[in-house]
Parts: structure tokens; C-alpha cells; sequence
């Protein structure tokens, strides 16, 4: 132990003291007012004070510990380890340049006025005042930053941070705790240039492709390997939106530039400013690569080269995104470039889901969207040939992943042994991740607005870099859209072509089918949903969204009267909810357009294709061939001028049935049977009523897709067809 005197000047106490007494005395409510106001860019969540750095910048790369009863109270650190925060002391130094004296003049009131004794351990101190640095003081390496003409711009040098005893501290990776400072000619204290440049900029200038990393010393490691690599000064602190003008990108004009983010959420938050800022300089084309999985936290390129890592097949990953400048001005975006043979339109499920675009499908609550995307997603996964879903043939088999918002681990765990009751799941070729989020935590947007920007929740980047590393992947299910989409895309259709133009982006990215679940609006109890074009109508949202998509599904309940039918033909018994009608109806490429006729198996749940076998019970029947034969002639009757009506007036089918353009097959049948077949395809959305004239009534059958349908039906002589 040592006794220790102070009192009312620097002179008598020493600098450590007078900041241990300092952060002792002065009340921690003050601390945390004094540091809102030394960075009003900052930010408090909890009990955790976040900044972009300590040069003020908005952000989240440096955090604080504002928690009164905490030991660590007013200290912290950036999320790479570099910079440390003390205390109020090095705040105030850092954040607003102040002086010892005048920081102990700040606090007077709260500091000790006359001579005083307090006792103190001689062991090392972990958190000294961090050293002035100027140009006359030694340092551990430099960096140059030159011109093209190799004309010296600024210098960084490294401090490596050591404790009273002259150790190296360690930052909470294990690595050695390191501080920079830039110096420009002629100035003794440290200065970044007014303009500042990007490292290597002579190598730049003679490349096509440049590597961007985070910091001078992974910039020299990959240049020693035989790339040509840069950074910008000041690591993730330094450059922000609001800095952004300060720096010169220039030298990346008409380069091919790859981005090299360290394994972090700083890192990667630089990297995507980066990204935006070299298209903004020119750049050809901007790829970002995703750091593998697996590595640690803060993972970079300099780490890489040191543990061997294949950098070469690193750069040439499929986890990246490529973003190009539009140039009209060279031969980039000619049609001659289309002289090859076009690429096949490959699909997921044959005629129905294309693969690698953006999918909705759309149903009524209680239809089972999930139960049909799981069964989907497994079938997929399963790689047996042959397999149908959504009554197509499943044309691509690979890895499948499923997020759900409303479904639990016990509710997927059950439909998943529904679905597949002798576990052949255990086998399957490929793999199938389902990830139900009440049980890890909630869920988390793909997509929210914050004062009319859109933009991606950090939650889902996280994830999203794990599945851009996913290889082979073909399906990615969103259930239920509204839950995953924090903007109204119902009513605005500037949310809507957002959120369409990020799935594109990811489907375009991932090759993967991206599918998202969404609901139809609820109609009356009485309505009848007859057409696919009446069922895209009722899909929820603007026509931005069913607009912006590749494609959409809609499945819809049949009523209740052919329902039965259905049901009676099958040997099904029947029960409400049973029955459904689906198709495609959305497609910007070729598709099977036909409604696909669904029932629900009591067992399982699940929807199932049962068109094929509908149609050929009924194909040959007579009941088929009448309704048929009942439904060509109404349309032919429409299409000459000379429609019929259902029971009334002269044209009534019953009474036309006698004239000689009447069908074989319906002659002599008598007129409750004809008016019977008239229901029964109205029933099937084959025909439907018409009004020709204001005051007349409407009772004037006609096809669905028929001239009467589009206003162009022209009465001719057909006795009072006028």
C-alpha cells in the first residue's frame, strides 16, 4: 500500500486519481446527461448507449454501459475491439477535445476542495488515460496513403495499446488492442486531409478488379498474395452517410470492385455504404461477399490468408451480391448479347411455380396454405421423382427452408408426422429447415417502413447471409406474409413494389423460389368465388403486389351445392371446408392456367389434387356430355347474336331446345333437366347471366369469357333477342 496526497491542484494528485474521483463523485444521472449531449447523434436502447464512433457519428458501432449499478458504468467499446471507452473523463476528452484542467474545472463543485488521504493499491492499472498522440510519438507501424504519382497524401500509424506495466492489452477477442491516428505534411498533431483518399491507389488505377477490406493491414495482406487491394482511413468510425463527402472514391471508376466486410455487424454495415458509394463513383459492377459460416466473430481477411483460408474460391463464391451500374454508352446492355440459344424457363412444380421468382399464393383462412407449403417443401427436399404438389409434377429437387410466424414447434412437429407417418423424412436426398419462430424468439421482419423508407430488419440480414451460403437451394416459404412485412402493403403501393422488388432481389440471388403465404379478402357468406380472375381480385393489397410477382396461386371453396357433388362422386363424405377450387392466376411466362379441382384428406389434412380424377368419372358420362353439349350451345347461340335465356320469354332454352340448331343429345329432354344443366353450369363458373339493356332484366346467358363478358355481344334476329 501507499499513501497517496492530494488536493486542490493537478499538481498534488495524480491524473488517475482525479479520474477515479471524478467518475466516484460526480452523480451517474450527470454522466449520462453529459454524454447525451457530447454525442446528440447517439442513441439509448436499455441500458446501452450506442454511437457510430467517438468522433459523434450516428450509428450503432460503439456501445456504452449506462447502467448506474454496473462496474462497468461509462465504459465500453466498438464492435471491432479497437477503440475502448474509460469513462466520462475520455468521453469529454474524445468527444468534445477538452483538457485535464478544464474537465476538473467542469466538476469542481463535485470534487474535493482541500488536502485529503486516501490509500490505493500499487497493482497495474487496467484502464489508464489513454496517451496524446502527436507526431513525435513513437509508434508500432505506419501506413502511406500516395497519389497516382506516388506523391504522399496522409499517414496512419498504429499504437498498440499497453497497460502501466508496458503489456499489451486485449480487447475482448483475444487480439491486441491497437488505436490509429492519421498525419497530413506539415501538421504535428493528428489530422485526417480534408479529402480523404482510398489506400493503393496506384495499384488501383493499373487494375480491373480491386478488393475492398476493412483496415490498411488486410489491404496488405491480400496485396502481398498477388491482389490488388484498398480501404478506406478510419476503419467502420470514420465513415458514415454523414461523413461520406469526405471521401474521394474516384480511383473506382469503371472497376470491378469486390467487397471483403470483416465477420461483424460493423463490418458489414461499412461494407454496404461502401457499396452505394462506388456505384455512385462509376464502378462497373459492386460485389458483396458474405463472410462463411463459421467463423468467428470479426473474421477478416488478414485472418484468412494466416489459417490458409482459399481465398480464390472464396472470391468466387455463389454467396454474394452483385450490384452493376447501368451504362448506356458501351455495348454492356446491346441486343447483340442475346445471340445465344435463350435459357430453358425452368420450373419448380411443372406449369405452375417457376423456379427463382418471387410466388404468392394466396387462400382464405382455414384453407391450409401451410399444410400445401409444407407438404411442398418436403417433397422437395425428399428428391423422389414423380411426386405432385399443387397439382403439378415437382420438376427441381434440392434444399428447402420454411419460416412460419404462427405455427409452433409442437404444430409443425404433428403436421410433419401426418404428412409423413414412417418417417422417410430421415432419408431425404436433400435437406428441409423449418424454422417456427414462436419458439426462437418471435418473429422478425423481412421488410418494414420507418417515415416512408423501406428497408430490411438486421434480424433478417443475419439470416439472409446464412442462406445466400445454403447451396442447392430451390424453396424459400414466408407464412404468413403480414407477419414478416411491417408496411402496409395492403394500401400502398409504394410498399407493395418495395417488398416485390426485395423478394426479386432475393430470389435472384438465391436461384430459389421465394413463396409468400398471403390471405384473399373475405367475402360475404352467400358469395361464390366462380373464376380465377375473381379470385386474383380478391387477393389482399394493392395491384403492386399480385402485379410484382412472377406469379400467384389462389385456392377457393366451392359452394356448398356443388361441393356435394363433388363429394357424392368421390365416395367423400361430406363436411364443410372441404372443398376447393385452384389455379394460376398470375403468370409472366407460360403456365397450366386450368382450375384444379382440390379435396381435403380427412387424415391428414392436406388439400389434394383431385382434378384427374373428377374428370375422368365425368368424361363419357352423359350427364358430361349434356352439360357440355348444354354449354357449347349456349356459347355458339351467344356468339351468333342469338343468346337464350334460363325460364323466361321466347328464347328460354326449353323453348329453343325445339329448334333445329339444338344439340342431339338434349333433344326430348325434358324442361326441368334443361334448366337443371343451366344451373349446374352456372354453378361451375362455365356461364353466367347478362343484362343487355338498362331496364332490362338480367337473364341472358352467356360464357363467362364471352362477348356478353366484354360488351361486345351484337343481337341479331333470334325472334325477341333485341
Amino acid at each position: 500500500m501507499s499513501i497517496v496526497r492530494f488536493g486542490n491542484t493537478t499538481s498534488s494528485r495524480s491524473s488517475h486519481d482525479l479520474v477515479e474521483e471524478i467518475s466516484r463523485k460526480v452523480p451517474r444521472s450527470e454522466q449520462i446527461r453529459i454524454l447525451q449531449d457530447t454525442f446528440p447523434a447517439g442513441r439509448i436502447h436499455g441500458k446501452t448507449f450506442y454511437i457510430g464512433s467517438l468522433l459523434g457519428d450516428s450509428g450503432k458501432s460503439m456501445k456504452i454501459d449506462i447502467d448506474p449499478a454496473s462496474p462497468n458504468f461509462m465504459r465500453g467499446q466498438d464492435f471491432n475491439g479497437g477503440v475502448g471507452v474509460g469513462g466520462i473523463v475520455k468521453i469529454l476528452m474524445e468527444g468534445r477535445g477538452m483538457k485535464m484542467a478544464e474537465i476538473k474545472n467542469m466538476f469542481s463543485d463535485y470534487l474535493e476542495s482541500v488536502e485529503t488521504q486516501i490509500v490505493r493499491d500499487n497493482g497495474p492499472v487496467e484502464h489508464p488515460i489513454k496517451q496524446q498522440y502527436n507526431i513525435n510519438t513513437p509508434y508500432d507501424s505506419e501506413y502511406v496513403y500516395t497519389n497516382a504519382d506516388g506523391e504522399v497524401l496522409v499517414s496512419v500509424r498504429r499504437y498498440n495499446v499497453k497497460d502501466i506495466t508496458g503489456n499489451p492489452l486485449l480487447n475482448n477477442a483475444g487480439k491486441p488492442k491497437k488505436e490509429f491516428r492519421p498525419y497530413v505534411e506539415g501538421v504535428p498533431y493528428s489530422k485526417f486531409p480534408d479529402i480523404r483518399p482510398l489506400y493503393n491507389i496506384p495499384n488501383i488505377l493499373a487494375s480491373e478488379r480491386v478488393i475492398w477490406v476493412e483496415g490498411e493491414k488486410c489491404a496488405d495482406s491480400l496485396n502481398g498474395n498477388g491482389y490488388t487491394a484498398t480501404c478506406t482511413i478510419g476503419g467502420a468510425g470514420a465513415l458514415t452517410k454523414k461523413t461520406s463527402a469526405q471521401f474521394d472514391f474516384s480511383p473506382l471508376q469503371n472497376k470491378e470492385v469486390i467487397l471483403w466486410p470483416d465477420n461483424d455487424t460493423a463490418g458489414k454495415r461499412l461494407a454496404d455504404l461502401i457499396q452505394d458509394l462506388a456505384l455512385a463513383a462509376g464502378a462497373k459492377s459492386v460485389t458483396m461477399l458474405t463472410p462463411p459460416m463459421g467463423k468467428p466473430e470479426g473474421w477478416d481477411a488478414s485472418d484468412a490468408i494466416t489459417e490458409g483460408f482459399n481465398i480464390e474460391s472464396f472470391l468466387n463464391t455463389k454467396a454474394k451480391i452483385t450490384k452493376t451500374n447501368i451504362n448506356l454508352l458501351d455495348d454492356s446492355f446491346s441486343v447483340a448479347r442475346f445471340d445465344a440459344e435463350a435459357p430453358e424457363q425452368k420450373f419448380l412444380i411443372d406449369g405452375t411455380f417457376p423456379l427463382g421468382v418471387p410466388i404468392i399464393f394466396a387462400a382464405a383462412g382455414d384453407a391450409g396454405k401451410g399444410m400445401m407449403t409444407l407438404d411442398m417443401g418436403m417433397k422437395i427436399a425428399s428428391g423422389k421423382p414423380m411426386t405432385t404438389a399443387f397439382g403439378g409434377l415437382i420438376k427441381e429437387h434440392g434444399n428447402v427452408v420454411i419460416f412460419t410466424a404462427e405455427d409452433d414447434e409442437a404444430e409443425m412437429h404433428r403436421r410433419i408426422a401426418r404428412l409423413d407417418p414412417f418417417q422417410e423424412r430421415l432419408g431425404y436426398i436433400h435437406d428441409l429447415k423449418v424454422v417456427p419462430l414462436p419458439n426462437v424468439g418471435g418473429v422478425f421482419p423481412i421488410m418494414s417502413e420507418n417515415h416512408g423508407e423501406f428497408s430490411t430488419s438486421e434480424e433478417f440480414e443475419k439470416i439472409y447471409e446464412q442462406i445466400l451460403q445454403m447451396q442447392n437451394l430451390k424453396l424459400i416459404v414466408f407464412d404468413p406474409l403480414a407477419s414478416f412485412v411491417h408496411a402496409d402493403v395492403n394500401a400502398d403501393p409504394a410498399a407493395g413494389a418495395a417488398l416485390t422488388g426485395l423478394l426479386a432481389k432475393i430470389a435472384t440471388e438465391t436461384g430459389a423460389s421465394v413463396l409468400l403465404c398471403h390471405h384473399m379478402t373475405k367475402i360475404k357468406e352467400d358469395a361464390v368465388i366462380k373464376t380465377p380472375e375473381q379470385a386474383r381480385n380478391l387477393i389482399r393489397g394493392t395491384s403492386a403486389l399480385v402485379d410484382g410477382v412472377r406469379s400467384a396461386f389462389a385456392v377457393w371453396q366451392v359452394d356448398q351445392v356443388r361441393a356435394k357433388k363433388m363429394c357424392e362422386r368421390l365416395g367423400v363424405p361430406f363436411q364443410r371446408n372441404t372443398c376447393f377450387d385452384g389455379a394460376v392466376v398470375k403468370s409472366n411466362g407460360p403456365a397450366i392456367r386450368n382450375v384444379r379441382h382440390f379435396i381435403r384428406n380427412m387424415d391428414t389434412g392436406l388439400l389434394t389434387d383431385k382434378t384427374e380424377e373428377i374428370s375422368s368419372m365425368n368424361t363419357g358420362t352423359a350427364l358430361e356430355m349434356k352439360l357440355d353439349a348444354m354449354f357449347q350451345w349456349i356459347s355458339d347461340c351467344e356468339n351468333r347474336g342469338e343468346a337464350l335465356t334460363h325460364m323466361s320469354g321466347n328464347n328460354a332454352v326449353h323453348r329453343r331446345s325445339e329448334d333445329s340448331d339444338t344439340p342431339e343429345i338434349l333433344q326430348g329432354v325434358s324442361k326441368s333437366r334443361l334448366e337443371q344443366y343451366v344451373r349446374e353450369l352456372q354453378d361451375a363458373g362455365r356461364i353466367t347471366k347478362y343484362q343487355l339493356t338498362a331496364t332490362g332484366g338480367r337473364v341472358w346467358l352467356g360464357a363467362t369469357d364471352g362477348p356478353m363478358s366484354r360488351g361486345e355481344y351484337e343481337a341479331t334476329t333470334a325472334r325477341d333477342n333485341v
